[in-house]
């Protein structure tokens, strides 16, 4: 038989522990008949300050700001050596010089052919598009378009990118194969006809330009100025077409455009 201890505060201790236990007891156990207590919704973190967020960014771009000013002033001499330096290829393949594939959108609202070309039509069915013509032009103004969208493949000049010369050598008359190209002498070329709009050139305003006249490479035998009228002047039997007055125009739209030759009757009057 046991006894109570004779401690009073270990009874009171017994006693108080088994009273905690069994309330804890009896709160976890729900009760039979009732469903069990939900749980309290998980409230999410606050989110940042906006404000913070942007004293942050600033504090960012701080700190980034200087380095990129200084990686940008490395690299400014680094582009202005190279800057035009890489030229698009003048070669498609090894053995045939043509112009990589122009965007329509680039394609040169004229287009002529190059100096000594038969008559369209003849001349396409005899040019073989060998590119001969292209290596041997010693300023490159003769191109050949190999996706055929300007020029439908076969060489051509667009004056207004790139003028012929009217060189001394004849060059790519000599070098045709298939005699597309017929050497004539330098004043018998007719690749166009420059064409004055007098509205817009400067002399029109009262300025004495003559740019135009300064550029062509036969001179007075193809373009004047007009005593009477001060107009600039345009000798249908002299002209090239060459389109070197309308490189050196510095109207814009230019005031003397090159376009494809045509028969004396077809001629506009000054």
């Amino acid at each position: 038989m046991m006894q109570d201890s004779d401690n009073p505060s270990d009874n009171i201790a017994r006693t108080t522990g088994e009273s905690d236990s069994s309330a804890v007891s009896n709160a976890s156990a729900p009760t039979p008949g009732q469903p069990p207590p939900k749980e309290s919704p998980r409230v999410p973190p606050p989110e940042l300050d906006p404000r913070r967020r942007g004293f942050f960014a600033k504090c960012l771009s701080d700190i980034l700001a200087p380095v990129a000013g200084l990686i940008e002033s490395r690299m400014d001499p680094v582009t202005d050596i190279f800057e035009g330096q890489f030229a698009p290829p003048s070669y498609d393949d090894d053995s045939s010089p043509m112009m990589p594939g122009l965007h329509r959108s680039m394609e040169p609202q004229t287009i002529l052919r190059p100096p000594g070309a038969k008559p369209p039509g003849e001349f396409e069915s005899v040019c073989s598009r060998c590119g001969a013509c292209v290596e041997a032009c010693p300023v490159k103004c003769i191109q050949i378009d190999a996706s055929a969208c300007v020029g439908d493949g076969y060489p051509y000049i667009a004056p207004a990118i790139a003028p012929c010369v009217v060189c001394d050598e004849l060059a790519c008359m000599k070098a045709c194969p298939t005699g597309a190209l017929t050497l004539v002498d330098k004043l018998s070329i007719r690749i166009g006809l420059a064409e004055v709009k007098h509205e817009t050139c400067l002399r029109h305003h009262g300025e004495d330009c003559r740019l135009c006249l300064e550029a062509c490479p036969i001179g007075e035998n193809a373009i004047i100025v007009s005593t009477n009228s001060g107009r600039v002047l345009v000798k249908p039997g002299g002209c090239t077409g060459c389109g070197m007055c309308e490189q050196a125009c510095p109207t814009h739209p230019t005031a003397i455009t090159v376009q494809p030759p045509r028969r004396m009757e077809e001629l506009p009057e000054d």
